[in-house]
C-alpha cells in the first residue's frame, strides 16, 4: 500500500499514468527513477548531423558560426552535433535548406552506425520515413550500392522522399509497401535496419504528451507488430547478413521481448552480437514476469537522464550462415 501511494504521487506530480511509473520501478531503482523523471521534465536540446554528401564538415560548422550557431560535437556520433546556442531557428537556414545537415537525435543515429553498410552492399530500411535513417545510411555507404526505403504510408513517403532530394541521396529505392511482406520479394539482402514503429515512451522529453497518450494494451499491439516485421526481416536477410533493430521506446514488450521471441524462434538461424559503443546500459533480463533470453546484455538501452537523448533500444542481430 506504501508504494502505491508513493507511486500515485509521482504519477500526479510529473504527470504520468501510474501503469508506467509502476513498470519503470521494474526497470530503474527508486533513486534512478526520480533522475529519469527529471531528466524527461528538463527536455533535450536539439542535436544535429552533418550531411558529407552535399557538405565538408568543416566548412559547415564555420558557416553556422557565422550565423552564431553554436555546436558541440558529440563524441560517440560520427557526425553528430548538439546545438548550444541559436540565434536564428535551425530548421530554416539556408544551409538546412541546402541539406547540408538534417535535424536528428543522436540515439538515432546509432543503428545506421551500427549496421555499417558498404559502398557495394543492398541495404533495405524497413520502416523508412521520414527519412532521417535512410538519409544517413545513403551517407555512410557514400551515395553508392542500393538502398531500399520502404515506407507504408503514403503522406509519411512523400516526406520520405523531399528529404531524399534535400540531402542529395542518389542510390536509394523508395518503395509503398508494407515491410511486414518484405520477405515474399523473394531477394536476399546484404543488411537490414528496422527501426520499428512504436509507441514512443522513449520520446517523453520532447514530447511530454505521451506521458498520458498511450495505454498498455497500445504497447501489446505494437508488440506483435514488432515481431511480425522483424520476421519478416530474419526471412529477407542473406546468410551472415547483419539485422539492426531499433525502437524509440524503453517498454520491454516492444524491446527485449520482441528480440526474446525472434531468438526462441529462429534458434539455430541468428544470434545476437555485442554493440560496441560508449554509450549507453545493456538491455534487461528480467522485467515483471519475463525472463529474457542471456544474449539480450548484448543489447543496448539510452536514456535522458544518462545520456542525454531520447529513450532508446539498439539490438544487433546476425543471420547464421
Amino acid at each position: 500500500m506504501i508504494w502505491e501511494n508513493r507511486i500515485k504521487k509521482l504519477a500526479e506530480k510529473y504527470g504520468y499514468r501510474e501503469y508506467m511509473i509502476r513498470r519503470y520501478l521494474e526497470i530503474f531503482d527508486e533513486e534512478e527513477l526520480y533522475e529519469f523523471l527529471e531528466a524527461c521534465e528538463k527536455g533535450l536540446k536539439t542535436t544535429i548531423r552533418v550531411n558529407t554528401i552535399k557538405v565538408r564538415e568543416n566548412l559547415l560548422l564555420k558557416r553556422l558560426e557565422e550565423r552564431g550557431i553554436v555546436l558541440e560535437k558529440i563524441k560517440w556520433t560520427k557526425y553528430g552535433y548538439t546545438v548550444q546556442k541559436a540565434n536564428v531557428p535551425i530548421g530554416a537556414t539556408p544551409e538546412y535548406l541546402l541539406g547540408y545537415y538534417f535535424i536528428q537525435n543522436a540515439a538515432s543515429m546509432l543503428p545506421p552506425e551500427i549496421l555499417f553498410p558498404k559502398n557495394n552492399d543492398i541495404v533495405v530500411d524497413m520502416c523508412a520515413a521520414p527519412g532521417a535513417k535512410t538519409t544517413y545510411l545513403a551517407q555512410l555507404m557514400n551515395n553508392e550500392g542500393t538502398l531500399i526505403s520502404i515506407d507504408s504510408s503514403p503522406t509519411r513517403i512523400k516526406a520520405l522522399i523531399a528529404n531524399i532530394q534535400r540531402m542529395g541521396i542518389k542510390n536509394t529505392i523508395v518503395l509503398k509497401m508494407d515491410a511486414r511482406r518484405l520477405y515474399k520479394i523473394g531477394i536476399r539482402f546484404d543488411k537490414i535496419l528496422l527501426d520499428a514503429p512504436c509507441t514512443g515512451e522513449g520520446l517523453i522529453p520532447i514530447d511530454p504528451s505521451r506521458k498520458k497518450s498511450r495505454k498498455l494494451k497500445d504497447i501489446k499491439v505494437m508488440s506483435r507488430i514488432q515481431l511480425e516485421l522483424l520476421v519478416s526481416a530474419i526471412k529477407s536477410i542473406k546468410n551472415d547478413g547483419i539485422i539492426v533493430y531499433s525502437t524509440c521506446s524503453i517498454a520491454p514488450e516492444e524491446n527485449e521481448h520482441v528480440i526474446s521471441q525472434a531468438l526462441d524462434e529462429f534458434r539455430d538461424e541468428i544470434k545476437l552480437e555485442p554493440i560496441n559503443i560508449n554509450v549507453g546500459k545493456p538491455g534487461l533480463l528480467k522485467f515483471e514476469d519475463y525472463t529474457f533470453d542471456e544474449r539480450l546484455k548484448f543489447a543496448k538501452r539510452l536514456y535522458p537522464h544518462t545520456d542525454r537523448t531520447i529513450g532508446f533500444f539498439i539490438a544487433k542481430i546476425r543471420k547464421s550462415g
